[in-house]
């Protein structure tokens, strides 16, 4: 029997070969691993490969609400060594609203990252898990100016505006 890991791998591989599967139907698939399911991914979250992590990360994401149990093991994902595996978990603590917000002191130190997204995605994140934080609204609010493309269409998308139009 495939388990958990051998799954993640296997997406992990077709999407390398460009046979992309998305996180919704990556969880369809390993459905069958029933109630073993959220647990097993909680698991792949201290896989040593990163791709493992990061896959987990995604389907644990996408396989809310009932993967909720795994925001505490999500929020230690924050100090990964790999930067993308803190980067898309910062993403997807977003997606877990009040329920992720002990992770703000995890994701607060990124506000000062070198890297403009990295501060961004980190101050997005935090007003998402608690907006009371409206502080940070002007940091977030500059980068609709950003020079950087990427930078100004995520600001703009957080503020609901349309990067064509501005609207």
């Amino acid at each position: 029997m495939r388990t958990m890991r051998d799954e993640l791998c296997r997406f992990i591989s077709m999407n390398e070969q460009e046979n992309w599967v998305g996180a919704y139907d990556a969880l369809e698939q390993i459905e069958h691993f029933g109630d073993d399911l959220i647990p097993g991914l909680i698991e792949c979250l201290e896989d040593g490969h990163p791709d493992v992590r990061h896959q987990a990360v995604k389907l644990l994401s996408a396989a809310r609400p009932r993967s909720e149990v795994a925001v505490p093991a999500l929020t230690e994902r924050m100090a990964d060594e790999d930067w993308l595996i803190v980067t898309s978990t910062m993403f997807h603590l977003g997606d877990f609203g009040s329920l992720a917000v002990a992770g703000i002191p995890m994701i607060e130190p990124w506000l000062e990252s070198p890297n403009e997204y990295v501060r961004l995605l980190a101050a997005t994140t935090i007003v998402k898990l608690d907006p009371n934080r409206t502080e940070l609204l002007p940091r977030i609010q500059d980068a609709t100016n950003s020079d950087h493309p990427v930078v100004r269409s995520f600001a703009r998308e957080f503020f609901g505006e349309d990067e064509d139009t501005n609207k």
